[in-house]
C-alpha cells in the first residue's frame, strides 16, 4: 500500500514489503527477492535505515543476517498506522461505496440478486 501513496522506489518497496510482514525477519537475499530491490541498492539501503532506526537486526545464523522493521521506533509506528487506516478506507470504499482520503471515490459492490426460477408447473405421468 504504501507504494500506491509514495511511489515505485526502491525504498518505499522495501518499507512496504517489511511492513506488510511485521511480525517476521528477513535475510537480504530473501528481502532481495520478495521486495525486488536490486543488492547493490538494498546493502545501501539497510545501512542508511539501519542508521536511521527505522529497520533493526534481530539476528545472525551463520553468516546471514536478518532484519525486520523496528516497531519501537515512533516513526515507524506513525507509518504502519497510516498504512493500515489506508488499507481500511479502501476496503470500506469497496465495500460501502465511500471516498477515500486519496479522494477517490471507488464503485460500491453490489450483492448479486438471486434470480427467481419459475417453477414448472406438474406434468401429469402418463402410462
Amino acid at each position: 500500500m504504501l507504494t500506491d501513496l509514495f511511489g515505485d522506489s526502491p525504498r518505499v518497496r522495501l518499507l512496504d514489503f517489511l511492513a506488510d510482514h511485521v511480525d517476521y525477519d528477513y535475510t537480504l537475499t530473501q528481502i532481495h527477492r520478495l521486495a525486488r530491490v536490486s543488492r547493490p541498492t538494498l546493502y545501501r539501503l539497510v545501512a542508511a535505515m539501519e542508521e536511521e532506526g527505522l529497520i533493526v537486526q534481530t539476528r545472525e545464523v551463520g553468516g546471514s543476517h536478518f532484519f525486520r522493521l523496528a516497531t519501537e521506533n515512533p516513526k515507524v509506528v506513525a507509518m504502519l498506522q497510516m498504512d493500515f487506516r489506508q488499507v481500511n478506507e479502501e476496503l470500506a470504499a469497496v465495500r460501502f461505496g465511500k471516498v477515500s482520503a486519496t479522494g477517490r471515490t471507488r464503485p460500491t459492490v453490489e450483492t448479486p440478486r438471486r434470480r427467481r426460477i419459475p417453477r414448472r408447473k406438474a406434468v401429469p405421468a402418463s402410462r
